[in-house]
């Protein structure tokens, strides 16, 4: 069973944890650009301070991308579940969201992490 000790640890560690989520969301760095790849290959890499829809072919169909307000997500695409969809915005340097049936995914990038391509130039 657990000890005295063991217990004032895990409750330590886990109120540690708690009190790091918000540093972490502090020090995060905000996303200057988006990258798509379908299917695992690079579809294409867009700033993020331009709004637009982006229409993205996947295995299933068109997969619709809505940047606003310096956050990118899925609006529309032809999965069974949404879950892509429901995943919500995401914003910051490092984060994902993905149509995984539809092979599509969009990934933030950082200011140092940039990537061009033929939109970007």
């Amino acid at each position: 069973m657990f000890t005295k000790a063991d217990k004032i640890l895990i409750v330590a560690l886990i109120i540690l944890s708690l009190a790091s989520y918000p540093a972490i969301k502090y020090f995060a760095k905000t996303g200057s650009s988006l990258e798509i790849e379908v299917m695992g290959e690079e579809y294409m890499v867009v700033p993020l301070d331009i709004d637009r829809e982006i229409v993205v072919p996947g295995r299933l169909g068109d997969s619709v991308i809505s940047i606003e307000d310096g956050t990118a997500r899925f609006i529309s695409s032809p999965c069974p579940h949404k879950m892509c969809i429901k995943m919500g915005p995401v914003k910051d340097a490092g984060e994902m969201a993905a149509c995984v049936p539809n092979g599509v995914l969009i990934r933030v990038l950082g200011k140092g992490d940039i990537k061009t391509d033929f939109i970007t130039r």
